[in-house]
């Protein structure tokens, strides 16, 4: 909504920091004022070295399509390299985005949520054109375990518990009997519950030899 505040906040930091500056924006508030190319063009006055741009408005939040054909104006009207962000869940959707757009990069968001295997499919099919065969439903239990992991590594454990559940969630789409883990997962308080749950879900699609 304020232009001129950008490049006064984004010029600051740039003066401030020894470090390339990146900024990421979306289309605008709201159809009515879609404003990204200039705002673009007043981030690279101010000094950043790079700019995202999600192909939605502030008002879309994450609903509708993302319009990419702006992305292709703000790439059009400035030198500093463009990434492209919005609706990328899959290797296809992103060469279609750098094809499309002529950004220099793109950028995934929700797409890695209980996916986390997409930007190596990504590198795998830009790099070579092949596709790497589906992760197994073993994988994914096994993957959900190290997520914990890291997550315990990262966070306290009380934060991890809370967020390995919801992710958890996204790596259920489309699993067996997804529903009722789900809900077994959010009755979960403690690690050890989580771990049964887990443990009890992969024993039970092994011995129904379906991973």
């Amino acid at each position: 909504k304020n232009p001129d505040k950008i490049y006064e906040i984004v010029s600051a930091v740039v003066e401030a920091v020894s470090v390339p500056v990146t900024v990421k924006i979306r289309l605008g508030w709201d159809e009515k004022s879609i404003n990204c190319v200039d705002v673009a063009k007043i981030i690279e006055k101010a000094g950043a070295s790079a700019i995202t741009i999600h192909a939605r408005t502030r008002s879309q939040g994450y609903s509708g399509k993302a319009d990419w054909s702006w992305i292709k104006k703000v790439k059009d009207a400035v030198t500093i390299p463009v990434i492209g962000n919005g609706d990328v869940v899959t290797p296809e959707l992103a060469k279609k985005m750098l094809d499309e757009t002529g950004c220099d990069a793109v950028m995934i968001g929700r797409g890695v949520l209980g996916n986390p295997w997409l930007i190596r499919d990504c590198l795998l099919y830009l790099q070579t054109g092949a596709r790497i065969t589906p992760v197994t439903f073993e994988e994914k239990i096994n993957m959900m375990k190290r997520h914990f992991e890291l997550l315990k590594i990262d966070k306290s454990e009380s934060q991890a518990l809370l967020e390995i559940r919801s992710n958890i969630l996204f790596y259920l789409k489309g699993m067996p009997n997804g529903k009722e883990i789900k809900q077994k997962i959010c009755d979960t308080k403690t690690e050890r519950e989580i771990m049964d749950v887990l443990n009890n879900y992969l024993k039970k699609l092994q011995s129904e030899e379906i991973l």
